[in-house]
């Protein structure tokens, strides 16, 4: 591990702790940076560890720079500890700071309406849809087109929105010349992609 990388623990124990904290100590000025990263490295391995630095991170701050990747961090620590109900909120919250803050933007427009039409949490369709909607104009990559017609496919039982998630799905290219393999649809959404073909028949 080189010197920089004291902040991108990707394993936890008492030694790795105390080391980062000492490290911590000294780094005034970025401090709430190197909690974040940290957070996030550690959110699918030790999910427990990654919340506890994020509420660190909220009880000590000093600005509002890194609370959309604090909140990303906790959402995905809550998604490895199958937290829905903690995902789901977490999920709202971010959206809520992007709307504060539109230079600091993530996936979740996407991840939290495919997450509900995923797992029929019947009770969040109306705000799904609603922020599917809300955020049409950025879809960039083949997954992203995806994630919003599967999500709309499978919340309304669309065939036509399904045809279209499956469409994305077999682009092999992002369209992007130096990146070609970026934001393609992975090997990780075939239980769904089955369901959609179903939908679409």
């Amino acid at each position: 591990m080189s010197s920089d990388d004291w902040y991108r623990n990707k394993d936890w124990n008492e030694s790795i702790e105390e080391h980062f904290y000492s490290k911590l100590k000294r780094a005034r000025m970025q401090r709430n940076q190197y909690l974040v990263i940290q957070a996030l490295t550690l959110a699918d391995k030790h999910p427990e560890v990654s919340i506890r630095l994020v509420d660190e991170y909220f009880e000590s701050r000093k600005d509002k720079f890194e609370d959309v990747r604090a909140l990303l961090a906790k959402a995905n620590a809550f998604i490895a500890l199958n937290d829905l109900e903690g995902c789901i909120a977490t999920f709202k919250e971010i959206l809520e700071r992007e709307r504060e803050f539109p230079n600091h933007q993530t996936g979740v427009y996407l991840d939290y309406p495919y997450l509900v039409a995923t797992q029929k949490i019947e009770n969040e369709y109306a705000n799904a849809l609603s922020v599917l909607h809300e955020h049409l104009d950025r879809l960039t990559f083949p997954l992203d087109h995806y994630k919003w017609h599967a999500s709309k496919a499978l919340i309304n039982n669309d065939g036509s929105e399904a045809q279209k998630a499956l469409e994305a799905a077999k682009v092999k290219r992002s369209g992007f010349r130096f990146h070609q393999d970026v934001g393609l649809v992975g090997k990780e959404h075939e239980k769904t992609i089955k369901h959609l073909c179903k939908i679409s028949t």
